[in-house]
């Protein structure tokens, strides 16, 4: 059965009284990727890359090339549509048999991926954020933050 509130002012209410608990599990959810991530650097300092010539980015290297991931934040968010980028190393997939052909083809310019779609860049094909061409498949997303 679905439950509706019988006026906006129900709906605030009870809108402001579990907002605090969101607002702590947002929190608590944040300080862990932090310190995570802070972990990591810790034990792998070389895991920081700095892009900003290239793309304007920063880049945290999960061991991409072996067969992991990376993530790349915007120095200035303010001044793309992509603030977070996630690129997969993604041989493994195609190793196990997942067909990235049903992935939209990476447009192939900054500033030029629609929010959270994935997209796939084929071996040999230029990555303007790493100004590099990859010797493996690459799955990647951007994210707005608004």
């Amino acid at each position: 059965m679905m439950r509706t509130f019988a006026t906006a002012a129900t709906a605030l209410s009870v809108l402001l009284a579990i907002s605090p608990v969101y607002a702590k599990n947002q929190a608590s959810i944040a300080t862990a990727e932090i310190s995570t991530i802070a972990n990591h650097l810790a034990h792998q300092p070389n895991a920081a890359i700095d892009f900003r010539k290239v793309s304007g980015e920063m880049c945290f290297d999960v061991n991409m090339k072996q067969g992991g991931h990376m993530t790349h934040y915007a120095v200035d968010p303010t001044s793309t549509t992509e603030d977070v980028i996630d690129f997969v190393n993604a041989k493994q997939f195609v190793t196990s048999g997942m067909d990235l052909s049903v992935l939209p083809v990476f447009p192939g310019k900054l500033g030029s991926m629609e929010d959270n779609t994935w997209y796939y860049l084929a071996p040999g094909e230029l990555d303007p954020h790493h100004g590099v061409k990859w010797d493996f498949p690459v799955m990647l997303r951007a994210s707005n933050y608004k």
